[in-house]
Parts: structure tokens; sequence; C-alpha cells
């Protein structure tokens, strides 16, 4: 059963939890401790930005030690061996219309089944929105929580005791590699609070727990709702995030995503409470990108304050020294590589980039290590050999990753730098213009 202890679960959660957290140069996780009880049952609810990587942050952000269990759409689950891991992952299937009138039935079970995970004090995690949103933005959210939760607690006259943690998940480059992820808990909903309107209306009540949650998620997740400034909106946070992350959110850990959601609410005040101001920004936006287009610049580029000649030469030179060990490692490592490129051609979808990478990297790198070593062993007859090489081969191999991120990083300074240089005029005209 889902409240039980799973031995497929058990034995993925370290490989798992160690491959997402290589995966990301920083992870931060704000509001666990005081937001998350120990001792109550809880469901998680969070935006749905990536895929899969979305429901193993929210394992790995988990010090508790009962195993999460997760509702998931149901299309993913139609081959019987992916849902046979999937199952052993407790990621259980939610059917859409989509998915056929016929199999809304099937929903009823799974819910049943979802209270009783809950009266056993085990957690659930369920995306409010019910479908995946690249955007930074938020989708409005279901009814799929409160149809759960509000009759599992009046079955027991809402003694259980439940909460609802919103859970708002930013990416920095959503499907950027060892790029940053924030993960903050909100504030529970206490479901007790409801108990009254749902003896008099449980479609009332229903209707006001999506509604706070809805609510509730809006005020902590970074969402540009503004699809007609998104672009604009999308690049005042590149170009100002990490200053206003440094000069008003140094003390937090979650000081960029702090400074987006600064970013996004100011820009929205403008839009509702000053249109001439606001309309003003956008045009200097859509200058300021025109500028970096034409000198075939990024919107990520460190344009406010770009590198000096000598640090730009000392980065070069250590990237030179180190670039065997580079080599070394993409060499190394080219049988997974070209799988997962392999594999990336099969979706259409971008949002599935970050979930083959993190699979591919789970999988087929401790499996060629383990070959590519015993190859070694068997050639050379020297099993010290073998043995250093499978310690190497993957530290290498993502020795190059970092590499290969700082040498595009340095190519993207050296470009600032030049422009800097040589339209001085233009780079102090592009730095007024997407100042916020």
């Amino acid at each position: 059963m889902l409240y039980n202890y799973d031995f497929r679960y058990f034995l993925a959660k370290i490989p798992v939890k160690s491959a997402l957290r290589l995966n990301f140069r920083k992870m931060v996780f704000t509001g666990r401790k005081e937001n998350v009880s120990r001792k109550r049952p809880i469901i998680f609810a969070p935006n749905h930005r990536n895929a899969l990587i979305d429901a193993l942050l929210i394992v790995y952000a988990g010090y508790h030690t009962k195993q999460v269990v997760f509702l998931a759409r149901a299309d993913i689950f139609k081959q019987k061996f992916i849902a046979w891991i999937l199952r052993g992952m407790r990621i259980v299937p939610v059917f859409r219309i989509r998915d056929g009138k016929d199999n809304l039935d099937k929903n009823r079970d799974i819910f049943k089944n979802a209270a009783r995970i809950l009266k056993k004090n085990n957690p659930i995690a369920l995306f409010p929105e019910a479908r995946h949103n690249p955007k930074q933005s938020l989708l409005p959210v279901q009814k799929a929580v409160p149809r759960i939760v509000l009759p599992t607690e009046a079955s027991v006259d809402f003694e259980l005791n439940s909460q609802i943690v919103p859970v708002s998940i930013y990416y920095r480059d959503i499907s950027g590699f060892l790029s940053d992820v924030y993960v903050t808990f909100g504030t529970p909903i206490e479901v007790s609070e409801y108990k009254e309107m749902y003896a008099e209306n449980p479609n009332l009540a229903t209707n006001q727990m999506r509604q706070d949650l809805d609510e509730r998620l809006r005020s902590m997740v970074v969402n540009i709702w503004n699809d007609e400034y998104y672009d604009e909106y999308k690049n005042a946070i590149d170009w100002n995030g990490d200053r206003i992350a440094n000069e008003m959110f140094a003390e937090r850990k979650d000081d960029f995503m702090q400074a987006s959601l600064y970013i996004v609410r100011k820009l929205d005040d403008l839009f509702e409470n000053n249109r001439p101001e606001f309309d003003k920004k956008i045009e200097n936006f859509r200058e300021a990108f025109k500028i970096i287009k034409e000198h075939q610049l990024n919107t990520k580029d460190n344009l406010l304050n770009p590198s000096t000649k000598g640090k730009l030469f000392s980065r070069f030179a250590v990237l030179t020294l180190t670039s065997p060990i580079m080599v070394f490692g993409f060499v190394n490592a080219i049988f997974p590589i070209l799988i997962k490129r392999k594999l990336l051609s099969l979706f259409k979808d971008n949002q599935f980039i970050a979930s083959v990478r993190y699979v591919s990297g789970l999988i087929f790198i401790p499996v060629f290590d383990l070959l590519q070593s015993l190859i070694v062993g068997y050639a050379t007859k020297d099993w010290i050999l073998a043995l250093i090489y499978f310690i190497a081969m993957p530290v290498t191999f993502y020795f190059a990753l970092y590499w290969h991120k700082w040498w595009k990083r340095a190519i993207r300074d050296l470009k600032a730098y030049r422009f800097k240089k040589q339209f001085a005029q233009k780079w102090e005209r592009l730095v007024e213009l997407i100042k916020i």
C-alpha cells in the first residue's frame, strides 16, 4: 500500500538526491522548518514548471522520514514498466478530461486512496495548477486539493488536523545546467478552518479553499501574469536581478528570488497605478534589447558591471591550463553524452530538457563508468589503475561540465567588456535604459 514504506523508493532515494544536488550550482530551501510539520498530515501544493525535477525537489527538501506520495497526470503511465517505476517512486495517476471521460471515474478511487494516505499521517504532493507551465507565471489553481482534503477531514469530523503547504519553486535558468533553484515553503492553510463552511455548503468551501490557495501561491511565486509584456519583465529580471539582490536582499539565502519578486511587483505597480511611467520603462527595455541584439550580446550578460581586462586574462589563463582535464572528462563520457542527445531528440517539448539530462546523468554515467573501468582493468591487468579511473571518470566529467559553463561565461564577459570599451556612449545609454 502507498502508506507503507516502499523498497524501490528507499533504494532510489540516495542516488536520486545525490544526482539532483549535482544538477544545480545552488539549491536554496526556505520555510521548511517553520512551515512543514513532522507530526501532522500534509499536502504539498507547489507550482509546476520543470517536469520531473519539480517533484524531486519536494522529495529532496523533505527532512521527514516518511515518503511523499505524488499525484501526477495519467498519460505518463501508459507503458507498464514506466508505470511500475513511477508507482515505486510513489507517484499515482490522476485522470483528466483529455484522458477520456470514461477514465474520470477512476479518480474517485485515487482520491479515496489519497484520503487513506492522509489518515495514516503520510504526506501527499499535488500540483494544483493541474498542468505544466514553463513560464515564470502561475496558472489558475484547480480544485483537486480541496476535493481530496475536505471530504477526508469531514469523514473524521475535521480531527485529522491536516495542513496544505503552498510551495514556490523558482529556477534562475529553467533549462540551464548548474544553475540555481529556490524552493519556498509558505505558511500552511489550516483545513480545520473550513469545517463550518463545509458543513453548510461543500461546494462553497471547495471554491473558497481553491481561491485561498491560489492567493497564497500568487503571493509567493514569481508571477509574470502580463503576457503582453512577458519578455520585457523577464529581461528586467536578467538585467537587474543580481544588483537588486546585492543591494536589498544580501542578508537572505533566497536573495535572487526576492529580487525577482521585487522587480515583477514594482512593474505591476507601475502598470496599475502609473501607466505613463510603465510605458516609458517598456519603451526603454525594448530599445535596450535592440542594442543588445545589434551587438550580439545577451540579456544575461553582465552589462551593468563588465569584467576588467585583468580579471578576464586571469580567467582565460586558468581555463587554458585546466583544459586537458576538461578534454579527459568529455572524451571518457562520450557515450553518455551521445545517449543524452539521442534521448533529447525524442522530446519536442523543452520542458523535458532538464529531466532527460538529469536521468541520463543518474543512469548512464555510473553504468559506463563501471563498464569502462572494467575494460581498463582487463586491458592493463592493473586493477589499481582501474580503480583510479573509476574515481577519475565521473569527477573529471563533472569538472568538464563546469569548465564548459565557465568558458561560455568568460566569452560572454569578454563580449561585454569589448562592447563597453568600443562603444562607450552606447554602453552608458544601455545602462540607463535597463535599470529599474
